[in-house]
């Protein structure tokens, strides 16, 4: 950081401090290859989306589905020759899935898979007790998307690499970038705007919503002509925008924070996609963790689990942006546990097959629970601690008044002292 309310950060190539050999201060972060590559990128979340689609698509050959929405999961026995006992999943049009051995749930920050994971049952009402293990920070995000002119803007970033621009004003921050928005086309410029909800303190509403169910208005839907609450979008899902004249009190509030600078402004006027919504967190203390068996009605135990990853199981304000991170390496790790269950499954049968169809009694049982286990009690550490230091992080940035003077010199010190880069790199580097 510098002494003034803005600064650039430095460009994503010389983000990590590093010789043509590699060797640099920050090797022991494994942010940097062998020939010098800082491993830090940025691009548009929709473009992420559309790249692993199509891999699985095209490469995997994976069914995915669309517009499904879970409303139920349950046990289905073994009730004849043919039958495979197993989870079945229950959808809101009706349909039916399954039997399986393992549910995966990646469904977000008001995952129904979690509501089953806390509380053994899932809601059929679109608003249901899930919403309570999703926790309204206080604090919204209204942010805007250029896309980039073929014309005029280059098609990849690797020369100059991607330029982060960051301003403090009374009681809001702003972020601005540039994006990768896919092979062959030019780069997207966003803009991001942070400011907290007028109605709440921190997470603590001043009064009550005045909305029904989970969703919460904008704080400045009271007073302008935009009086239908909006959706709080918590997929972050690509079709879910506000009006352009909404850009008006996008300005109005650029205005009265006195943020500095002409940037946030531009992107916000010519923008082609324009969002606003709620940063909302889970609370990483619950009972169950993040896997419940679901029982065998006759039998009790199944050996068949639900399981949570990303933000289903650890949603997180995104100010060290490590969201999508984060839900990689759960990825990584619960893949790997998988196949070492099959694995040792595997094993298992051909020693039984090897012993005449019977098995040894030397063999451990392969014991799925336990291995799950594993890979939540390595990944549940990690993402705890960037979810408290993000939340800290954004009620931080967008402190007004006596409490942003602290910001900016709290922001230059730790900046001085190296503070705030370990905190970045420390959240950025895998932990599997």
């Amino acid at each position: 950081p510098t002494p003034s309310r803005e600064r650039e950060g430095a460009d994503a190539n010389n983000a990590v401090a590093a010789d043509e050999n590699g060797n640099g201060n920050e090797r022991e972060f494994g942010l940097v290859t062998d020939r010098g590559e800082v491993l830090a990128y940025t691009i548009l979340r929709g473009t992420l989306q559309r790249i692993l689609y199509e891999e699985l698509v095209e490469t995997h050959g994976v069914d995915v589905q669309f517009r499904k929405s879970l409303r139920g999961i349950s046990y289905s026995p073994n009730e004849g020759s043919d039958d495979i006992e197993g989870i079945t999943c229950r959808f809101r049009d009706g349909e039916t899935s399954g039997p399986y051995d393992l549910v995966i749930g990646c469904d977000g920050v008001k995952s129904k898979v979690k509501e089953y994971v806390d509380f053994g049952i899932t809601g059929e009402s679109e608003t249901s007790s899930s919403s309570s293990s999703a926790i309204y920070s206080g604090i919204r995000i209204t942010f805007a998307v250029q896309e980039g002119d073929v014309a005029t803007e280059p098609t990849n970033v690797e020369s100059d690499g991607a330029r982060f621009t960051q301003a403090f004003g009374n009681g809001a921050y702003a972020l601005t970038t540039s994006y990768g928005a896919g092979k062959g086309r030019p780069v997207a410029r966003g803009a991001f705007l942070v400011y907290g909800d007028e109605n709440y303190i921190g997470p603590f509403p001043k009064r009550k919503p005045d909305t029904k169910g989970d969703a919460i208005s904008s704080p400045r839907a009271s007073s302008k002509e935009f009086t239908t609450p909006l959706d709080e979008n918590a997929d972050w899902t690509q079709n879910n925008r506000v009006p352009k004249e909404y850009i008006t009190e996008c300005m109005e509030l650029l205005k009265s924070a006195e943020m500095p600078g002409n940037d946030v402004a531009n992107i916000v006027r010519n923008s082609d996609r324009f969002f606003d919504l709620g940063v909302y967190f889970h609370n990483p203390f619950s009972w169950n963790g993040w896997i419940r068996e679901v029982p065998d009605n006759m039998n009790g135990k199944s050996g068949k689990f639900c399981v949570l990853a990303g933000d289903a199981a650890h949603a997180m304000p995104p100010f060290l942006g490590q969201g999508g991170n984060q839900a990689m390496q759960d990825a990584y790790m619960l893949a790997s546990k998988i196949y070492e269950y099959n694995e040792q499954i595997q094993m298992q049968q051909t020693r039984a097959s090897l012993n005449g169809g019977e098995s040894e009694e030397s063999l451990v049982e392969p014991n799925l629970k336990s291995l799950l286990k594993e890979y939540e009690h390595r990944r549940w550490l990690p993402t705890t601690s960037i979810t408290a230091k993000a939340a800290l992080l954004g009620y931080l940035e967008i402190g007004s008044g006596i409490f942003g003077n602290f910001r900016d010199t709290f922001f230059f010190v730790m900046g001085k002292i190296g503070v705030a880069k370990k905190v970045f790199l420390d959240a950025a580097t895998p932990k599997m």
